[in-house]
């Protein structure tokens, strides 16, 4: 029998060699609930994929205390096929048919409502962030693109840590305005 939790332990420190095997493993199980949930060879394919790229990544927060290997491998395999039907759903709700006259209309943009919902929120949070000062801006962005904690930010750029914090505090609450503000138009 193989020990799964050591499959995945492995995996956890990027060991190819662990991650193959514990695919082989598992495969049958989680193809058997791909193809059982999107009842398509294609979409079961993609959606296997997406799991196990997830399983690689998640792997080190794998808890064995909270529950068995195997049931948290199916979890994430069940959660990605769910993931993949909704998306499906979606994908299929907001699909224009644009009919014969096609050739008219082809400049019609057909994106999902979520997509275009979220060109428009990117570019007004890039107009918000524009108005911010430089420092609030470069603090959000170093704290929430790069990941730096308040400290790091603090240690880095050799300003107090309620002073970071602060500014960090009033640049969220300006954005939030601005955002605010213009989804009201």
């Amino acid at each position: 029998m193989v020990n799964l939790e050591a499959l995945i332990a492995f995996s956890a420190l990027s060991d190819r060699e662990a991650f193959s095997r514990l695919y082989a493993a598992t495969r049958p199980q989680a193809w058997a609930i791909c193809v059982r949930l999107l009842r398509q060879r294609e979409a079961a394919e993609e959606a296997m994929q997406d799991a196990y790229i997830k399983i690689w990544h998640q792997a080190a927060h794998y808890r064995p205390q909270l529950g068995d290997a195997r049931g948290w491998l199916v979890t994430i395999v069940r959660n990605t096929c769910l993931d993949h039907l909704r998306q499906r759903r979606r994908d299929d709700q907001h699909r224009v048919d644009p009919g014969p006259e096609s050739s008219e209309i082809e400049a019609v943009d057909q994106r999902s409502p979520e997509a275009l919902l979220e060109v428009s929120a990117s570019a007004s949070l890039e107009d918000c962030m524009e108005r911010l000062d430089l420092r609030q801006r470069d603090l959000l962005t170093e704290s929430y693109v790069l990941g730096l904690s308040h400290t790091e930010l603090a240690a880095r750029r050799s300003m107090p840590l309620g002073s970071v914090k602060t500014a960090i505090r009033r640049g969220l609450q300006a954005l939030r305005d601005c955002l605010k503000a213009g989804a009201a138009w």
